[in-house]
């Protein structure tokens, strides 16, 4: 399973890092690949993986997430 959302709220290099930082313990998230140019996030995960959980993680930050069809 594969998902890919849009990352708004960046700021700077580090955004990235603190996204990766903030979801690494999400449920069924296994692989993580940043895209700092295009502002993305791509998710790859198990079956478990749960998007709205990863929104969830976010959204007390400065992140907003949009997942991408």
């Amino acid at each position: 399973m594969e998902k890919q959302i849009l990352v708004s709220g960046l700021h700077c290099e580090n955004c990235p890092k603190h996204i990766a930082e903030l979801i690494k313990d999400a449920k069924g998230v296994e692989k993580l690949d940043k895209d700092m140019d295009k502002m993305t996030l791509t998710i790859s995960g198990n079956e478990d993986l749960d998007v709205n959980e990863i929104k969830a993680d976010l959204a007390s930050k400065p992140f907003k997430v949009e997942e991408l069809a």
